[in-house]
């Protein structure tokens, strides 16, 4: 018996050693986390952990299939199930970042940051997609006061759904709660420098540790290029989190946020440097007692093009153009095909596997 539990364990320390995948930078050799892997028919498949790592065998695809890792900071990264399976350590090369620095002398004269970017969500239900919607947002932040409100104006945007999930997420969740698109929200001071009570940081040689009793949650470091990464998991390793609504019931496994700046300083990551940030939320959610709890993901993600500072009596002239409400109304408007001009900042195209449903899965809502 106990030679038969020792040939189980090798053989399943073998299986493990073989399914798991490092992905780390190819420049510097660090891991990369949340590296998001979807299989082409554009489902989100999973995500990397902290450590860049992540296991072959919880995909469950089909060897001849083909998978994308994609991140906010790097190239895409696209290979067919089977090679991928073959691989121990991915390298992704960095993206090329194309924002031009202000050089302001005197910074106390101003009252507000505005950072001008694009932006792109996608709303996953049962294992679908139900939204994809980009566009171009203006971001109004508050320079001298850390809690205040961030507002924002939404200059052009479109938004394309598949028509038959939105018809199973109102056949599951009823019409009492339509989750319909809506823009990132961005506060007046980086997650590192927001987080929740039971969280804390502490010195880890270089970096900064994010913890909540003895796990660890993220992290603040500096990457051999000098930019600067935070990643935060509000969601504890091992662990969901439960939400209830009236008759609605939730359940989040992940929730990240990852911010990468230019270079700035660990403890106060100053938002005139965010390059990008984004967010996502893995979970699952069902209506009643007696239904079952059906997946239910969304990511947000953020890519800065302008910076630029203006004064209190400034912004007082752009009030009326501005709003901290986050809901889109769910139509296309747009002047210009905004989503043509995104290389032109060093942005990740879109994930091709979901670009190929538009027009077709995907239709555009006018």
């Amino acid at each position: 018996m106990a030679k038969i539990l020792f040939f189980l364990v090798c053989f399943l320390s073998c299986h493990v050693l073989f399914a798991q995948i490092r992905i780390v930078d190819s420049l510097s050799g660090e891991p990369v986390p949340l590296v998001n892997i979807y299989s082409e028919d554009g489902i989100l498949l999973g995500a990397a952990n902290t450590k860049g790592e992540f296991f072959m065998d919880s995909l469950k695809q089909n060897l001849n299939s083909k998978v994308i890792l994609q991140h906010i900071s790097y190239d895409n990264y696209q290979e067919s199930f089977a090679e991928l399976r073959k691989e121990k350590l991915v390298k992704l090369v960095p993206r090329h970042i194309k924002i031009e620095e202000i050089a302001i002398a005197d910074k106390s004269k101003y009252d507000y940051l505005i950072l001008k970017g694009y932006f792109r969500n996608t709303t996953f239900f049962n294992k679908r997609t139900r939204y994809f919607y980009d566009g171009i947002i203006e971001y109004y932040i508050p320079l001298k006061d850390r809690k205040g409100k961030v507002y924002h104006r939404v200059i052009d945007y479109r938004i394309l759904e598949d028509s038959i999930t939105s018809k199973n997420f109102r056949e599951v969740m009823g019409n009492f709660w339509s989750w319909n698109p809506h823009v990132m929200r961005m506060k007046a001071q980086s997650v590192v420098n927001d987080l929740p009570s039971k969280f804390n940081m502490v010195q880890d040689k270089d970096r900064k540790i994010i913890k909540t009793g003895h796990l660890n949650t993220g992290y603040v470091q500096k990457t051999a290029r000098g930019d600067v990464q935070v990643y935060f998991d509000v969601i504890p390793p091992n662990s969901q989190k439960a939400v209830s609504f009236f008759k609605l019931k939730g359940q989040q496994y992940t929730g990240v946020t990852m911010e990468n700046y230019s270079s700035t300083s660990l403890e106060q990551p100053e938002l005139s440097k965010l390059v990008s940030k984004v967010t996502m939320n893995v979970g699952a959610i069902k209506r009643g007692s007696k239904s079952e709890f059906v997946p239910f993901d969304f990511l947000s993600e953020f890519y800065t093009q302008e910076r630029r500072f203006i004064t209190k009596e400034e912004f007082k002239n752009l009030k009326k153009q501005v709003t901290s409400g986050l809901w889109l109304e769910v139509k296309s408007q747009y002047s210009s095909k905004f989503w043509l001009d995104i290389a032109r900042f060093g942005i990740p195209p879109m994930n091709p596997f979901i670009d190929k449903k538009i027009g077709h899965e995907l239709q555009e809502l006018r």
